[in-house]
């Protein structure tokens, strides 16, 4: 016999490690949700659940399976190490050949057996006695013998197929004459290769073969099941009738029993198969990094396409127009009113600072949006946009598997169709400044009133001293300032003082025009790095986060 021996370990030990794995599985298979293969991602689910009910019932109950093909001997195997008779209960066993349960010792098995699905009139209890005192080195042992593999009754082998999954360590009883049975090897050996510590090969028989016969097909058993992808095969020569082998398989089973581990072995073999699965599609790649360089080009292009330089233009247009109307001279500021406001045409009026609050607040776009007359994206831009995103979605797939590099571009895809209307809605967002004007603004506009009312007294003296004299009136007296007419420095003075409060006010609106216009810029250039980041940074950074967690989760469940 070839057997690996196991290292010594704590039981409580080996406890945490498994449930690590388990835990890293379960964790993995919600990071792959909806990117990898949903089968594999179900065969993960059902192990996580079968391995948590498993390790709930008794950890001292040893679950040891013998298998094989019609003709194999299992059954007198069976017989052999239990020291029972089937013949002598095939009432309770019908045709039906469900799998027969021996239950060493006075652990309790019935939540354990009715889990595995085997009735209690297939259930038998081993008591050991004064002529069997070595029974009591297997207490903790529930020994099935299960239908043949290759029964040509479906039932049966479905019944195989589905206690396989389940059993703590599988007697694989097989014949000299068909132990090279491809279906054997194909259906359940092959497929369950990382399952070689729980899995022992019985070559059944050996009575009927010279001891040259019987080297022969142990070593040619073992180079199949190596071929199979098994690294350290455990295989026993035995003989139901001769007695060979069995005290192996015997001491084999009282040293499973004893360590209490075949159980946390066989859900760890099942953790690191469907692990490995799942990394052949996860792959281990480092996670790619979205460059910030490449993020800014991408708001740059969003700038671009969304007029961002054309509304900030039209802010400070709509600025000092505003501000010449606020503030220049009543006799000429009256001319500006038929130019139109740059704001205006661009509809960005609409949107007053409550709407536009409303807008931030709100993400379900419930508040009516006025959308901007901005012109479209031309060409240029529209390419440059594109351009940049998918520069980033090439550099947050590279080198990814297949199935994450597509969740990738998927799930960037999925939220581009929108940008072009987010675009605009980003500028309806933005407070354009064209409902808030500045403090100084009334305060000019009174003393421009002022002025002006002062210039139109000091014209209509004027005016009232020529009707006088056309009239042949006596002249009034007219008061005078260093020897000019009061009423020529109310007419003069009071003109030149406003235009020069319209020039000064100019002054200081061109630069509030200019203050306003970088203000709003950056408003909007902010809106749009948040276009950029729901959009394309994100949804990227979010699959890349699924990425992480599926491969680190892998690494810890296949440790």
């Amino acid at each position: 016999m070839t057997e690996t021996m196991d290292p010594v370990e704590t039981p409580v030990r080996a406890e945490t490690d498994v449930l690590k794995k388990i835990d890293a599985l379960e964790a993995a298979a919600k990071a792959g949700d909806g990117r990898l293969d949903p089968v594999v991602l179900t065969e993960a689910g059902q192990i996580v659940d079968r391995a948590g009910q498993r390790l709930r019932m008794s950890g001292d109950l040893t679950v040891v399976a013998l298998a094989g093909a019609t003709g194999s001997g299992k059954s007198s195997l069976f017989n052999a190490l239990t020291g029972l008779d089937l013949a002598a209960i095939g009432t309770r066993r019908p045709t039906s050949s469900m799998p027969l349960a021996c239950v060493w010792g006075d652990e309790p098995a019935g939540e354990v057996l009715t889990w595995l699905g085997i009735p209690r009139r297939h259930q038998v209890q081993h008591r050991s006695s004064l002529e069997d005192a070595r029974s009591e080195d297997l207490d903790g042992l529930v020994l099935l013998d299960l239908p043949d593999h290759d029964s040509t009754e479906v039932e049966h082998r479905l019944i195989v197929d589905r206690l396989v999954e389940l059993v703590d360590l599988l007697v694989w009883v097989v014949d000299p004459q068909k132990y090279a049975d491809a279906a054997l090897h194909n259906r359940y050996i092959k497929p369950f290769a990382s399952h070689s510590g729980v899995m022992v090969f019985a070559l059944n028989h050996i009575d009927k073969l010279t001891p040259e016969q019987q080297k022969s097909c142990l070593e040619d058993l073992d180079k199949l099941l190596k071929s199979d992808g098994l690294k350290s095969p455990t295989v026993v020569a035995t003989s139901a009738v001769s007695g060979d082998g069995l005290e192996e398989v015997r001491s084999l089973l009282v040293k499973r029993v004893n360590n209490k581990r075949a159980a946390r072995e066989r859900l760890a073999a099942d953790v690191d198969r469907v692990s490995d699965r799942m990394a052949s599609q996860c792959g281990d790649a480092k996670t790619p990094a979205i460059d910030d360089a490449d993020v800014t080009e991408l708001v740059d292009a969003l700038s671009d396409a969304s007029g961002l330089s054309v509304v900030s233009d039209a802010v400070r247009r709509s600025y000092l127009q505003r501000a010449r109307a606020a503030t220049g001279w009543p006799l000429t500021k009256w001319i500006g009113r038929f130019r139109p406001d740059p704001l205006r045409r661009l509809h960005g009026d609409q949107v007053s600072r409550e709407q536009g609050k409303a807008l931030r607040k709100s993400a379900s776009s419930e508040v009516a949006i006025a959308r901007s007359s901005l012109p479209a994206a031309t060409p240029v831009q529209r390419a440059r946009m594109d351009a940049a995103v998918r520069t980033i979605t090439n550099k947050a797939a590279e080198g990814l598997s297949r199935p994450w590099a597509d969740s990738v571009r998927t799930a960037i895809r999925r939220r581009e169709e929108s940008l072009g209307d987010e675009l605009d809605q980003a500028v309806a967002r933005t407070d354009l400044g064209g409902s808030s004007n500045p403090g100084w603004w009334g305060f000019a506009r009174i003393v421009q009133w002022l002025l002006f009312l002062v210039t139109l007294g000091g014209a209509a003296w004027l005016v009232a001293l020529l009707v006088a004299r056309i009239a042949d009136l006596n002249d009034p007296p007219l008061p005078e300032w260093n020897g000019i007419p009061y009423a020529w420095v109310m007419l003069v003075g009071g003109a030149v003082l406003g235009v020069a409060l319209s020039v000064v006010c100019r002054v200081f609106a061109t630069n509030g025009a200019l203050r306003r216009s970088r203000h709003v810029a950056q408003a909007l250039r902010a809106e749009l790095e948040n276009v950029a980041e729901s959009h394309v940074v994100a949804p990227a950074r979010e699959e890349l986060a699924a990425y992480t967690r599926c491969r680190d989760s892998l690494a810890t469940a296949r440790g």
